[in-house]
Protein backbone atom coordinates (compact mmCIF):
# COMPACT_ATOMS: atom_id res chain seq x y z
CA UNK A 1 0.00 0.00 0.00
CA UNK A 2 1.18 3.47 -1.04
CA UNK A 3 -0.22 6.33 0.78
CA UNK A 4 0.79 9.90 -1.15
CA UNK A 5 -0.64 13.39 0.48
CA UNK A 6 0.38 17.06 -0.33
CA UNK A 7 -0.50 20.62 -0.48
CA UNK A 8 0.83 22.74 -3.22
CA UNK A 9 0.43 26.73 -3.78
CA UNK A 10 0.92 29.09 -6.27
CA UNK A 11 1.17 32.65 -6.85
CA UNK A 12 1.93 34.35 -9.85
CA UNK A 13 2.50 38.25 -10.11
CA UNK A 14 3.55 40.00 -13.45
CA UNK A 15 4.11 43.09 -14.44
CA UNK A 16 5.01 45.18 -17.12
CA UNK A 17 6.15 48.39 -17.30
CA UNK A 18 7.11 50.06 -20.90
CA UNK A 19 8.37 53.77 -21.79
CA UNK A 20 9.88 54.93 -24.83
CA UNK A 21 10.89 57.43 -27.44
CA UNK A 22 12.99 58.58 -30.00
CA UNK A 23 15.34 61.53 -31.28
CA UNK A 24 18.12 61.83 -28.84
CA UNK A 25 20.48 64.49 -28.63
CA UNK A 26 23.05 62.80 -27.23
CA UNK A 27 24.11 58.91 -27.72
CA UNK A 28 24.79 58.80 -23.60
CA UNK A 29 21.81 60.75 -22.71
CA UNK A 30 18.90 58.38 -23.34
CA UNK A 31 16.22 59.54 -20.79
CA UNK A 32 12.06 59.89 -21.49
CA UNK A 33 12.67 63.58 -20.64
CA UNK A 34 15.39 64.30 -23.14
CA UNK A 35 13.84 62.48 -26.18
CA UNK A 36 12.75 64.87 -28.93
CA UNK A 37 9.21 62.39 -29.26
CA UNK A 38 8.58 60.87 -26.14
CA UNK A 39 6.07 58.07 -26.98
CA UNK A 40 2.61 56.37 -25.22
CA UNK A 41 3.89 54.80 -21.65
CA UNK A 42 2.36 51.56 -21.09
CA UNK A 43 1.88 49.60 -17.77
CA UNK A 44 -0.14 46.50 -16.71
CA UNK A 45 -0.45 44.36 -13.42
CA UNK A 46 -1.70 40.80 -13.64
CA UNK A 47 -2.53 38.53 -10.56
CA UNK A 48 -3.74 34.97 -9.78
CA UNK A 49 -3.05 32.10 -7.35
CA UNK A 50 -3.86 28.64 -7.32
CA UNK A 51 -4.25 25.81 -4.03
CA UNK A 52 -4.47 22.08 -3.88
CA UNK A 53 -4.47 19.64 -1.82
CA UNK A 54 -3.48 16.12 -2.81
CA UNK A 55 -4.03 12.73 -1.80
CA UNK A 56 -3.44 9.12 -3.09
CA UNK A 57 -3.59 5.30 -1.78
CA UNK A 58 -2.23 2.40 -3.94
CA UNK A 59 -3.05 -0.91 -3.52
CA UNK A 60 -1.12 -4.11 -4.87
CA UNK A 61 -1.50 -7.82 -4.02
CA UNK A 62 0.41 -10.27 -5.33
CA UNK A 63 1.57 -8.19 -8.22
CA UNK A 64 -1.51 -9.34 -9.82
CA UNK A 65 -4.52 -7.43 -8.54
CA UNK A 66 -4.14 -3.57 -8.38
CA UNK A 67 -5.89 -0.28 -7.33
CA UNK A 68 -5.68 3.09 -6.86
CA UNK A 69 -7.99 6.39 -5.48
CA UNK A 70 -7.16 9.68 -5.72
CA UNK A 71 -8.68 13.01 -4.54
CA UNK A 72 -8.12 16.76 -4.77
CA UNK A 73 -9.63 20.22 -3.76
CA UNK A 74 -8.55 23.03 -5.84
CA UNK A 75 -9.02 26.53 -5.53
CA UNK A 76 -8.04 29.24 -8.59
CA UNK A 77 -8.70 32.73 -8.01
CA UNK A 78 -9.51 33.21 -11.79
CA UNK A 79 -13.76 32.12 -10.79
CA UNK A 80 -16.60 34.14 -8.44
CA UNK A 81 -15.40 34.59 -4.76
CA UNK A 82 -17.94 31.81 -3.51
CA UNK A 83 -17.01 29.41 -6.61
CA UNK A 84 -13.32 29.25 -6.74
CA UNK A 85 -13.09 25.40 -4.97
CA UNK A 86 -13.19 22.54 -6.90
CA UNK A 87 -13.28 19.17 -5.69
CA UNK A 88 -12.26 16.34 -8.04
CA UNK A 89 -11.53 12.36 -7.65
CA UNK A 90 -10.13 9.58 -9.29
CA UNK A 91 -9.85 5.72 -8.94
CA UNK A 92 -8.41 2.59 -10.95
CA UNK A 93 -8.17 -0.89 -11.07
CA UNK A 94 -6.37 -3.95 -12.61
CA UNK A 95 -5.60 -7.31 -12.93
CA UNK A 96 -3.31 -9.40 -14.83
CA UNK A 97 -5.37 -12.68 -16.23
CA UNK A 98 -2.56 -14.27 -17.44
CA UNK A 99 -1.61 -14.86 -13.67
CA UNK A 100 -4.80 -16.26 -12.84
CA UNK A 101 -6.09 -18.18 -16.10
CA UNK A 102 -4.04 -20.22 -18.81
CA UNK A 103 -4.91 -18.94 -22.48
CA UNK A 104 -3.43 -20.56 -25.14
CA UNK A 105 -1.17 -18.39 -27.26
CA UNK A 106 -1.36 -15.74 -24.43
CA UNK A 107 2.12 -14.72 -22.29
CA UNK A 108 0.73 -11.65 -20.68
CA UNK A 109 -2.96 -10.28 -20.45
CA UNK A 110 -3.95 -7.29 -18.13
CA UNK A 111 -7.16 -5.76 -17.98
CA UNK A 112 -7.52 -2.08 -16.22
CA UNK A 113 -10.24 0.49 -15.72
CA UNK A 114 -10.73 3.58 -14.53
CA UNK A 115 -12.79 6.54 -13.86
CA UNK A 116 -11.42 10.37 -12.99
CA UNK A 117 -12.46 13.58 -12.59
CA UNK A 118 -10.27 16.72 -12.93
CA UNK A 119 -10.90 20.69 -13.16
CA UNK A 120 -9.52 23.19 -16.67
CA UNK A 121 -9.24 27.09 -15.77
CA UNK A 122 -7.68 27.72 -18.16
CA UNK A 123 -8.69 31.38 -18.90
CA UNK A 124 -7.64 34.69 -17.82
CA UNK A 125 -7.10 35.90 -14.84
CA UNK A 126 -10.43 37.89 -14.06
CA UNK A 127 -13.07 36.72 -16.17
CA UNK A 128 -15.79 36.28 -13.07
CA UNK A 129 -15.02 40.30 -11.99
CA UNK A 130 -17.16 43.71 -13.48
CA UNK A 131 -14.47 45.37 -14.96
CA UNK A 132 -13.39 49.22 -15.98
CA UNK A 133 -11.30 50.54 -18.38
CA UNK A 134 -9.69 53.62 -17.06
CA UNK A 135 -7.93 54.54 -20.50
CA UNK A 136 -10.75 56.28 -22.12
CA UNK A 137 -10.80 60.27 -22.80
CA UNK A 138 -13.43 62.48 -24.48
CA UNK A 139 -12.81 66.14 -25.86
CA UNK A 140 -9.23 65.51 -23.38
CA UNK A 141 -10.43 64.67 -20.86
CA UNK A 142 -9.38 61.87 -18.58
CA UNK A 143 -12.39 58.84 -18.63
CA UNK A 144 -13.85 55.55 -17.31
CA UNK A 145 -16.38 53.03 -18.93
CA UNK A 146 -17.40 49.31 -18.41
CA UNK A 147 -15.39 46.93 -20.27
CA UNK A 148 -16.61 43.39 -18.71
CA UNK A 149 -19.76 42.04 -17.50
CA UNK A 150 -19.44 40.27 -14.14
CA UNK A 151 -20.17 36.74 -13.66
CA UNK A 152 -19.26 36.02 -9.86
CA UNK A 153 -20.73 32.51 -10.32
CA UNK A 154 -17.95 31.41 -12.48
CA UNK A 155 -16.44 28.70 -11.85
CA UNK A 156 -14.60 25.00 -12.46
CA UNK A 157 -14.84 23.69 -15.89
CA UNK A 158 -15.15 19.82 -14.99
CA UNK A 159 -13.84 16.58 -16.89
CA UNK A 160 -15.04 13.21 -16.36
CA UNK A 161 -12.76 10.65 -17.43
CA UNK A 162 -13.23 6.83 -18.19
CA UNK A 163 -11.86 3.98 -20.02
CA UNK A 164 -11.16 0.12 -20.21
CA UNK A 165 -8.38 -2.01 -21.83
CA UNK A 166 -6.47 -4.87 -22.29
CA UNK A 167 -2.38 -4.96 -22.55
CA UNK A 168 -1.38 -8.16 -24.51
CA UNK A 169 1.49 -9.94 -25.35
CA UNK A 170 1.02 -13.23 -27.51
CA UNK A 171 3.18 -15.49 -29.69
CA UNK A 172 5.77 -16.04 -27.10
CA UNK A 173 5.88 -12.10 -27.10
CA UNK A 174 6.21 -11.53 -30.71
CA UNK A 175 3.21 -8.68 -30.89
CA UNK A 176 1.93 -6.74 -27.91
CA UNK A 177 -0.11 -3.71 -27.87
CA UNK A 178 -2.70 -2.40 -26.05
CA UNK A 179 -6.71 -2.05 -26.77
CA UNK A 180 -8.69 0.59 -25.06
CA UNK A 181 -11.74 2.76 -25.11
CA UNK A 182 -12.22 5.86 -23.49
CA UNK A 183 -14.76 8.68 -23.01
CA UNK A 184 -14.24 12.14 -21.71
CA UNK A 185 -17.21 14.38 -20.67
CA UNK A 186 -16.52 17.54 -20.36
CA UNK A 187 -19.39 20.24 -17.78
CA UNK A 188 -19.35 23.31 -17.27
CA UNK A 189 -17.86 24.20 -19.90
CA UNK A 190 -16.24 27.79 -19.90
CA UNK A 191 -17.22 29.41 -23.42
CA UNK A 192 -17.46 33.28 -24.22
CA UNK A 193 -21.63 33.55 -24.77
CA UNK A 194 -22.33 36.11 -27.50
CA UNK A 195 -24.26 38.96 -26.31
CA UNK A 196 -26.65 41.60 -28.11
CA UNK A 197 -24.77 44.85 -29.08
CA UNK A 198 -27.62 46.51 -27.31
CA UNK A 199 -26.26 45.60 -24.10
CA UNK A 200 -22.48 47.65 -24.89
CA UNK A 201 -20.64 44.20 -24.92
CA UNK A 202 -19.83 41.35 -27.40
CA UNK A 203 -19.86 38.15 -24.82
CA UNK A 204 -19.65 37.24 -21.31
CA UNK A 205 -17.85 34.42 -20.43
CA UNK A 206 -19.79 31.39 -18.58
CA UNK A 207 -20.49 27.72 -17.93
CA UNK A 208 -22.33 26.51 -20.68
CA UNK A 209 -23.25 23.39 -22.61
CA UNK A 210 -21.06 19.90 -22.12
CA UNK A 211 -19.65 17.63 -24.06
CA UNK A 212 -18.64 14.48 -25.07
CA UNK A 213 -15.53 13.00 -26.74
CA UNK A 214 -15.09 9.34 -26.86
CA UNK A 215 -13.38 6.52 -29.22
CA UNK A 216 -10.94 3.56 -29.60
CA UNK A 217 -6.84 3.64 -28.60
CA UNK A 218 -5.42 0.56 -30.45
CA UNK A 219 -0.75 -0.14 -30.26
CA UNK A 220 0.73 -2.92 -31.50
CA UNK A 221 4.16 -4.03 -31.85
CA UNK A 222 5.79 -6.65 -34.09
CA UNK A 223 9.19 -8.67 -33.58
CA UNK A 224 9.54 -9.99 -36.56
CA UNK A 225 12.98 -11.56 -36.53
CA UNK A 226 15.15 -11.40 -33.37
CA UNK A 227 18.56 -12.46 -33.52
CA UNK A 228 22.18 -12.14 -33.14
CA UNK A 229 22.58 -11.02 -36.37
CA UNK A 230 19.64 -9.35 -37.46
CA UNK A 231 16.61 -7.74 -35.67
CA UNK A 232 13.24 -6.65 -37.42
CA UNK A 233 10.48 -4.28 -36.13
CA UNK A 234 6.86 -2.77 -36.92
CA UNK A 235 5.01 -0.62 -34.60
CA UNK A 236 1.59 1.08 -34.93
CA UNK A 237 -1.19 3.09 -33.22
CA UNK A 238 -4.36 4.92 -34.16
CA UNK A 239 -6.58 6.79 -32.18
CA UNK A 240 -10.22 7.15 -33.32
CA UNK A 241 -12.32 10.56 -31.77
CA UNK A 242 -15.94 11.31 -31.91
CA UNK A 243 -17.27 14.42 -30.57
CA UNK A 244 -20.64 15.43 -29.94
CA UNK A 245 -22.01 18.39 -27.76
CA UNK A 246 -24.66 17.01 -25.45
CA UNK A 247 -26.15 20.07 -24.05
CA UNK A 248 -26.12 23.90 -24.76
CA UNK A 249 -28.62 26.67 -23.83
CA UNK A 250 -29.29 27.83 -27.34
CA UNK A 251 -26.53 27.43 -30.55
CA UNK A 252 -24.19 30.38 -31.36
CA UNK A 253 -22.08 31.33 -33.83
CA UNK A 254 -18.09 31.27 -33.48
CA UNK A 255 -15.76 32.25 -36.20
CA UNK A 256 -16.08 29.76 -38.78
CA UNK A 257 -17.86 27.37 -36.34
CA UNK A 258 -21.70 26.99 -35.18
CA UNK A 259 -22.04 25.55 -31.42
CA UNK A 260 -25.22 23.39 -31.58
CA UNK A 261 -26.62 20.76 -29.34
CA UNK A 262 -26.24 17.37 -31.16
CA UNK A 263 -23.31 18.69 -33.41
CA UNK A 264 -19.51 18.37 -33.00
CA UNK A 265 -18.18 21.09 -31.39
CA UNK A 266 -15.60 21.54 -34.36
CA UNK A 267 -18.32 21.43 -37.33
CA UNK A 268 -17.65 24.00 -39.61
CA UNK A 269 -20.85 26.40 -40.15
CA UNK A 270 -19.67 28.60 -43.80
CA UNK A 271 -20.85 29.70 -47.20
CA UNK A 272 -20.96 27.00 -49.50
CA UNK A 273 -18.31 27.74 -52.45
CA UNK A 274 -19.32 26.43 -55.76
CA UNK A 275 -16.08 27.89 -57.84
CA UNK A 276 -15.90 29.81 -60.86
CA UNK A 277 -18.66 30.52 -63.28
CA UNK A 278 -16.22 29.59 -66.69
CA UNK A 279 -18.52 32.01 -69.02
CA UNK A 280 -17.66 35.42 -67.04
CA UNK A 281 -14.93 34.60 -64.41
CA UNK A 282 -17.50 35.58 -61.28
CA UNK A 283 -18.00 33.71 -57.97
CA UNK A 284 -20.63 31.02 -57.40
CA UNK A 285 -21.81 30.36 -54.10
CA UNK A 286 -25.11 27.83 -53.04
CA UNK A 287 -27.93 29.45 -51.96
CA UNK A 288 -28.14 26.89 -49.33
CA UNK A 289 -27.52 23.84 -47.92
CA UNK A 290 -29.00 21.54 -50.41
CA UNK A 291 -26.25 23.08 -53.22
CA UNK A 292 -29.06 22.82 -55.66
CA UNK A 293 -28.58 26.27 -56.74
CA UNK A 294 -25.95 28.71 -57.37
CA UNK A 295 -25.82 32.60 -57.06
CA UNK A 296 -23.00 35.29 -57.88
CA UNK A 297 -24.02 37.70 -55.08
CA UNK A 298 -23.11 36.59 -51.24
CA UNK A 299 -26.42 38.56 -50.39
CA UNK A 300 -28.10 35.32 -51.79
CA UNK A 301 -26.29 32.97 -50.20
CA UNK A 302 -26.72 31.50 -46.61
CA UNK A 303 -23.66 29.81 -44.10
CA UNK A 304 -24.54 26.25 -43.68
CA UNK A 305 -23.17 23.24 -41.71
CA UNK A 306 -21.00 20.98 -44.29
CA UNK A 307 -20.67 17.74 -42.07
CA UNK A 308 -17.31 18.52 -41.91
CA UNK A 309 -14.98 18.67 -39.06
CA UNK A 310 -11.80 20.17 -37.73
CA UNK A 311 -11.67 17.17 -35.47
CA UNK A 312 -10.03 14.13 -37.41
CA UNK A 313 -12.07 11.15 -37.40
CA UNK A 314 -8.59 8.94 -37.22
CA UNK A 315 -4.78 9.96 -36.30
CA UNK A 316 -1.90 8.14 -35.57
CA UNK A 317 1.81 6.82 -36.32
CA UNK A 318 3.57 3.88 -37.41
CA UNK A 319 7.80 2.90 -37.92
CA UNK A 320 10.03 0.24 -38.20
CA UNK A 321 13.29 -0.83 -36.55
CA UNK A 322 15.44 -2.88 -37.94
CA UNK A 323 19.63 -4.00 -37.03
CA UNK A 324 22.36 -6.22 -39.50
CA UNK A 325 24.80 -6.42 -37.47
CA UNK A 326 26.70 -2.63 -36.25
CA UNK A 327 24.81 -1.39 -38.50
CA UNK A 328 20.69 0.16 -37.39
CA UNK A 329 17.75 1.88 -39.08
CA UNK A 330 15.07 2.75 -37.81
CA UNK A 331 11.89 5.16 -39.41
CA UNK A 332 8.66 6.86 -38.13
CA UNK A 333 5.87 8.47 -40.07
CA UNK A 334 2.32 10.00 -38.65
CA UNK A 335 -0.63 10.62 -39.90
CA UNK A 336 -3.95 11.98 -39.35
CA UNK A 337 -7.43 11.69 -41.48
CA UNK A 338 -10.86 12.92 -41.63
CA UNK A 339 -10.43 15.93 -40.39
CA UNK A 340 -10.41 19.83 -42.35
CA UNK A 341 -8.29 22.45 -41.78
CA UNK A 342 -9.38 26.48 -42.56
CA UNK A 343 -6.73 29.10 -44.20
CA UNK A 344 -7.35 31.96 -42.00
CA UNK A 345 -5.27 34.12 -44.15
CA UNK A 346 -6.92 33.29 -47.53
CA UNK A 347 -9.38 35.72 -47.62
CA UNK A 348 -6.25 38.21 -48.45
CA UNK A 349 -3.85 36.20 -50.11
CA UNK A 350 -6.29 35.21 -52.32
CA UNK A 351 -8.39 38.32 -52.51
CA UNK A 352 -8.84 37.72 -56.13
CA UNK A 353 -8.15 41.69 -56.76
CA UNK A 354 -9.07 43.25 -53.48
CA UNK A 355 -5.70 44.09 -52.44
CA UNK A 356 -3.99 44.64 -55.03
CA UNK A 357 -1.64 45.50 -55.81
CA UNK A 358 -0.55 43.91 -52.33
CA UNK A 359 -1.16 40.67 -50.53
CA UNK A 360 -1.21 38.31 -54.03
CA UNK A 361 -0.21 35.17 -53.93
CA UNK A 362 1.69 33.79 -57.37
CA UNK A 363 -0.23 30.71 -57.12
CA UNK A 364 -3.85 32.52 -57.22
CA UNK A 365 -2.53 34.79 -59.80
CA UNK A 366 -1.41 32.36 -62.21
CA UNK A 367 -4.49 30.19 -61.88
CA UNK A 368 -7.33 33.23 -61.92
CA UNK A 369 -9.76 33.42 -64.65
CA UNK A 370 -9.29 34.99 -68.02
CA UNK A 371 -10.37 33.56 -70.95
CA UNK A 372 -14.53 32.60 -71.19
CA UNK A 373 -15.08 29.48 -70.82
CA UNK A 374 -12.03 28.55 -69.08
CA UNK A 375 -12.06 26.18 -65.85
CA UNK A 376 -10.00 28.15 -63.25
CA UNK A 377 -9.07 27.84 -59.54
CA UNK A 378 -9.78 31.39 -58.88
CA UNK A 379 -12.51 33.96 -59.71
CA UNK A 380 -11.50 36.91 -62.65
CA UNK A 381 -8.94 39.63 -60.62
CA UNK A 382 -10.79 42.93 -60.30
CA UNK A 383 -8.96 45.79 -58.80
CA UNK A 384 -10.92 46.27 -55.19
CA UNK A 385 -12.58 42.62 -55.60
CA UNK A 386 -14.75 40.27 -57.44
CA UNK A 387 -17.84 40.60 -55.34
CA UNK A 388 -17.14 39.82 -52.73
CA UNK A 389 -15.38 36.29 -53.82
CA UNK A 390 -12.96 36.23 -50.77
CA UNK A 391 -16.06 36.18 -48.33
CA UNK A 392 -14.32 35.29 -44.78
CA UNK A 393 -15.71 31.74 -43.44
CA UNK A 394 -15.94 30.11 -46.81
CA UNK A 395 -15.75 27.00 -47.64
CA UNK A 396 -13.58 27.73 -50.47
CA UNK A 397 -10.35 28.19 -47.60
CA UNK A 398 -11.60 24.52 -46.35
CA UNK A 399 -9.03 21.82 -47.14
CA UNK A 400 -8.55 18.31 -46.53
CA UNK A 401 -6.17 18.09 -43.67
CA UNK A 402 -5.55 14.18 -44.46
CA UNK A 403 -1.49 13.65 -44.39
CA UNK A 404 0.95 10.97 -43.55
CA UNK A 405 4.14 12.48 -42.28
CA UNK A 406 7.62 10.39 -42.42
CA UNK A 407 8.93 12.54 -39.23
CA UNK A 408 12.43 10.35 -38.82
CA UNK A 409 14.57 8.40 -40.39
CA UNK A 410 17.40 7.36 -38.83
CA UNK A 411 20.58 5.56 -40.29
CA UNK A 412 23.40 4.74 -37.44
CA UNK A 413 26.62 2.55 -37.77
CA UNK A 414 28.75 1.13 -34.85
CA UNK A 415 32.22 1.25 -35.86
CA UNK A 416 34.50 -1.38 -34.76
CA UNK A 417 36.35 -1.00 -31.36
CA UNK A 418 39.52 -2.16 -33.17
CA UNK A 419 39.57 0.42 -35.81
CA UNK A 420 38.84 2.99 -32.96
CA UNK A 421 40.87 1.90 -30.60
CA UNK A 422 44.30 3.78 -31.21
CA UNK A 423 41.93 7.19 -31.02
CA UNK A 424 41.49 7.02 -27.37
CA UNK A 425 37.92 6.33 -27.74
CA UNK A 426 35.59 3.00 -26.56
CA UNK A 427 32.71 3.72 -28.88
CA UNK A 428 32.33 5.51 -32.25
CA UNK A 429 28.65 5.63 -33.43
CA UNK A 430 28.01 7.63 -36.85
CA UNK A 431 24.99 8.51 -37.75
CA UNK A 432 22.76 10.34 -40.79
CA UNK A 433 19.26 11.87 -39.40
CA UNK A 434 16.17 13.10 -42.12
CA UNK A 435 13.22 14.40 -40.42
CA UNK A 436 10.34 15.82 -41.87
CA UNK A 437 11.62 15.14 -45.49
CA UNK A 438 8.74 13.74 -46.96
CA UNK A 439 5.02 14.44 -46.45
CA UNK A 440 1.77 13.25 -48.44
CA UNK A 441 -1.45 15.24 -47.90
CA UNK A 442 -4.55 14.46 -49.85
CA UNK A 443 -5.63 18.03 -51.05
CA UNK A 444 -2.86 19.19 -53.36
CA UNK A 445 -4.59 22.73 -53.18
CA UNK A 446 -3.57 23.04 -49.62
CA UNK A 447 -0.24 24.92 -49.60
CA UNK A 448 0.12 24.94 -45.88
CA UNK A 449 1.68 22.65 -43.15
CA UNK A 450 -0.62 19.84 -42.65
CA UNK A 451 -0.18 19.62 -38.67
CA UNK A 452 -1.89 22.71 -37.20
CA UNK A 453 -3.58 23.33 -33.90
CA UNK A 454 -6.40 21.25 -32.78
CA UNK A 455 -8.99 24.22 -33.82
CA UNK A 456 -7.73 23.16 -37.33
CA UNK A 457 -7.41 26.68 -38.30
CA UNK A 458 -4.32 28.01 -40.21
CA UNK A 459 -2.47 31.35 -39.28
CA UNK A 460 0.45 31.83 -40.79
CA UNK A 461 2.39 29.56 -38.12
CA UNK A 462 6.05 29.00 -39.13
CA UNK A 463 6.03 25.40 -40.50
CA UNK A 464 7.88 22.67 -39.83
CA UNK A 465 11.50 22.79 -41.47
CA UNK A 466 13.30 19.79 -43.12
CA UNK A 467 16.55 18.63 -42.04
CA UNK A 468 19.60 16.16 -42.38
CA UNK A 469 21.77 16.06 -40.02
CA UNK A 470 25.41 14.03 -39.43
CA UNK A 471 26.95 13.26 -36.44
CA UNK A 472 28.91 11.33 -34.13
CA UNK A 473 27.92 9.69 -30.67
CA UNK A 474 31.21 9.11 -28.67
CA UNK A 475 32.46 7.19 -26.12
CA UNK A 476 35.44 7.58 -23.76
Amino acid sequence: VDVFAAYEQQNVSTDVVEAYGDGFSHPELKTLASAANPKTAYASRSNYAFASYLSRVNYDYSDTYFASISFRTDGSSRFGPDKRWGKFWSGGVGVILSEIISIPFVDYLKFRGSYGETGNAGIGNYPWAGLYGFNREYDGNPGASPSQISNPILTWESQSNSNIGLDYAILNNVVSGTIEYFQRTSSDLLLDRPLSGTTGFSSVNQNIGDMVNSGLELSVNVDIVQSDAFDLSLNGNVTTLNNEITKLPEPFVDSHFRREEGRDFQEYYVYGWAGVNPANGDPLWYTDDTESATTSKISEATRYYHGKSASPGSYGSFGAFARYGRLTVSANANYSFGGYLYDNPGWVIHGDGRFTPRSTSLYAFENRWTTPGQESKFPQHRWGGNQSSNQRSSSRYMHSGDFIRLKNINLAYNVPTNLVGGLGVSNLEVYVNVQNYFTWVKDKDMKFDPEQAINGIYNTVTPITKTISIGFNIGL
